[in-house]
């Protein structure tokens, strides 16, 4: 490996150049415009404009992508987490131009990324699933099926990771609309289906990893409960959350349906967890995700460096679980955002200063302008401490001395959520953010 195209932005470009560059692999970045003066171009060694302002015109467009690389003579592509990492396409295109992607083959992609043929693999080995509708033909509007199961409930694309609440029957035809819109830029594929929603849920994820030679294991599991829409903002790892029994069912389980997948690679098998701790499968993410460091940190394992070796077929040698430190960790996502309901408002970010002592991977600099088009991670924040009571004081601490002048910032809720009851008691769930802050 000589050259990589790295094809994303933020924080995770800036990990994958630093990895690389202790390689001695040569990276190139795309840029949209608004990205143009990122710190992320500047540290690559070379940078492709894609032409383009929005998303969806340059890092969601797999032609424009695979064209960078190939006009830089690059010899793979590492997609880093989000907008084509989901692309089973996208795999196949850059592996008919001679430029692999690092990830999960495309054959195994289809069969995870696809949640019909996902759910008869679970049943096959006892996993329980959310009830839900069939598919929803493209000349229906998902009315019918929303009545039969009533609200509220979840409209979900089939494939990649969109899905938006409904709470009233005169919601459905429209959310409809939006996310098989969301789902055809996104992933290339726009079918939805309607899925039950599960109470008051814990969304957790389990990691899992997988070689060509048949080892497989599991890196514990993570909460992610604490988010908006789509976006998690804290994300905790430790056994105090969920406890080591259900944790231990849940990393056999994942690792019980990647053998039953032939799993290859890195990914997060992801479960809605009740408030009587029963776990129903919701899907897998066949990539990193957003809070892959939560887990470096806790299991001294780099995951980026896990790829690598799977893609050049090398035996893990891990078999069952990987061997996790006697800690709790906490992850502070540091997000650009806008009012509640609101477009995020464009500033000039005069200033973030986060307090020494913890893990931070910033995705920008002072002096960068933040838009709705950039990247709205600024940071993410982790924090360890021996037990989860600290690690909420630790991190509740760490946020209050973070400063961040110019726009405006999810830090104060954040402060909010780690300082209410809930969050302390470890009740949380899928609602709490919004029950916190209110509305």
């Amino acid at each position: 490996m000589n050259r990589v195209l790295i094809a994303n932005r933020g924080e995770i470009a800036r990990r994958l150049i630093r990895y690389y560059r202790g390689l001695d692999v040569e990276t190139v970045v795309v840029f949209s415009e608004p990205d143009a003066e990122q710190p992320w171009v500047e540290d690559a060694d070379y940078a492709v404009y894609l032409n383009g302002r929005t998303v969806e015109e340059t890092y969601l467009n797999p032609s424009r992508v695979l064209s960078a690389g190939f006009d830089a003579g690059c010899d793979f592509i590492h997609p880093g987490y989000c907008f084509l990492a989901d692309r089973p396409d996208f795999y196949e295109m850059a592996g008919r131009a001679n430029m692999p992607v690092m990830g999960t083959p495309p054959k195994v992609m289809h069969r995870v990324q696809d949640r019909w043929a996902l759910r008869d693999v679970a049943r096959a080995v006892g996993i329980p699933l959310v009830p839900s509708s069939e598919r929803i033909p493209s000349d229906q509007d998902g009315l019918e099926a929303a009545i039969r199961m009533g609200t509220p409930l979840w409209v979900k694309s089939v494939q990649g990771d969109i899905q938006l609440r409904v709470t009233r029957i005169d919601e459905v035809v429209d959310v409809v609309k939006r996310v098989r819109r969301a789902a055809g830029i996104l992933v290339g594929e726009s079918a939805v289906f309607l899925e039950r929603e599960v109470g008051k849920m814990r969304q957790v994820g389990t990691y899992i990893v997988g070689d060509h030679h048949g080892s497989y294991a599991h890196m514990g599991t993570s909460d992610g409960s604490i988010r908006q829409g789509s976006s998690t903002w804290i994300e905790e790892m430790g056994d105090e959350l969920l406890g080591v029994d259900l944790q231990a069912a849940l990393g056999a389980a994942s690792v019980a349906l990647a053998q039953a997948l032939d799993w290859v690679g890195v990914g997060r098998v992801r479960w809605a967890v009740t408030p009587d701790n029963h776990a129903y499968l919701l899907k897998i993410s066949p990539r990193l995700t957003t809070g892959f460091s939560l887990a470096e940190t806790l299991f001294g394992v780099d995951l980026i460096h896990t790829q690598n070796r799977v893609l050049m077929g090398e035996h893990l040698g891990w078999e069952g679980s990987a061997t996790r430190v006697d800690e709790y960790g906490l992850q502070l996502r540091l997000l650009h955002v806008g009012p509640p309901g609101g477009p995020r408002a464009p500033g000039m970010l005069d200033k973030i200063a986060v307090p020494e002592g913890v893990q931070v991977d910033l995705g920008t600099e002072a002096g960068q302008l933040c838009t709705p088009d950039t990247d709205p991670m600024l940071a993410k924040i982790t924090v360890t401490a021996p037990s989860r009571q600290a690690a909420i004081v630790k991190a509740k601490a760490v946020l209050e001395a973070t400063e961040v002048v110019g726009v405006q910032t999810n830090r104060e809720a954040m402060i909010r959520v780690l300082g209410a009851p809930a969050m302390w008691r470890g009740q949380v769930h899928v609602h709490s953010l919004r029950e916190i802050l209110g509305g």
